[in-house]
């Protein structure tokens, strides 16, 4: 109380003359039409600024959940496009081909573009299903790499600019396929090896997945064919291509998931061993 009373012998002055502004600002405003209708209209356009600031603060705070929401419905575009790449006219049943893959969408949290060997590093881990030897893919179907190891909540990638890098592809259109690689040049393009010569291609054809493998399925989109050549006393072309993925920019990815692939992978390895 003591300390009350100290306060109001202090500022008594200061806290009275608030105190009459605000009643002298109520007598104006609750008898004087004009500037009663000036404090509505002033009070409204303030309540709208606060009310635009509020909102655009909750759209911004609720833009993870809206993101996520987002690449969600986008991996099951993604997978429905797979399905269709493996559907035939009869359709399969629902517990084979067309649901042989689905998608974990990840975000790139660690990235390198410019060493021999880059990789990257994703925010899903073996708590969310990503395993090592998983394939992972751009938010428009290009390659991206594939998962090298894991961690609970974390997944380290090789990217296609590493010089390990070896995916097998093929040309949209073509029956051939090669192998490609990252010779350490630019970012932007990788090239293709063991791709037949008899195969007739040309600059701007579209380079896919071939599908011979358990990482990728086939048709997933690489890149186009920006010039190729035959070396002298070869038979094969050496492609060179312009990826569709810009990897210096990357955010978001998609671990694809292969249900078969461990069945698959069991049998030919039975098959080698015999």
């Amino acid at each position: 109380m003591y300390n009350v009373i100290q306060l109001f012998i202090k500022y008594g002055a200061h806290i009275l003359f608030v105190v009459l502004e605000v009643i002298c600002f109520t007598l104006i405003i609750n008898y004087n039409k004009a500037q009663k209708d000036i404090f509505i209209n002033s009070s409204n356009v303030l309540a709208g600024k606060i009310t635009e600031q509020r909102n655009k603060i909750l759209e911004f705070t609720n833009l993870r959940s809206q993101n996520d929401s987002l690449m969600r419905e986008n991996a099951n575009l993604i997978e429905n496009l797979i399905a269709i790449e493996y559907a035939t006219d009869a359709i399969p049943e629902s517990d084979s081909l067309l649901s042989k893959f689905s998608l974990i969408p990840t975000r790139v949290i660690n990235s390198t573009v410019y060493l021999r060997n880059n990789y990257f590093t994703l925010d899903k881990g073996s708590r969310q299903g990503v395993q090592p030897e998983m394939g992972v893919i751009g938010a428009h179907q290009g390659l991206i790499g594939i998962v090298k190891n894991v961690s609970d909540n974390y997944a380290g990638v090789i990217s296609l600019l590493n010089s390990y890098t070896r995916i097998s592809c093929s040309v949209k259109g073509r029956n051939g396929h090669g192998t490609l690689e990252w010779r350490n040049s630019s970012p932007l393009k990788m090239n293709i090896t063991g791709f037949p010569k008899h195969d007739v291609i040309a600059v701007g054809d579209t380079v896919i997945t071939s599908g011979y493998s358990t990482i990728f399925p086939r048709g997933l989109l690489i890149g186009v064919i920006e010039d190729f050549t035959v070396p002298s006393g070869s038979n094969n072309y050496n492609i060179t291509v312009k990826l569709f993925n810009d990897l210096t920019s990357t955010k978001y990815a998609y671990v694809i998931q292969n249900r078969f692939a461990a069945e698959q992978i069991k049998l030919e390895k039975e098959l080698m061993n015999e």
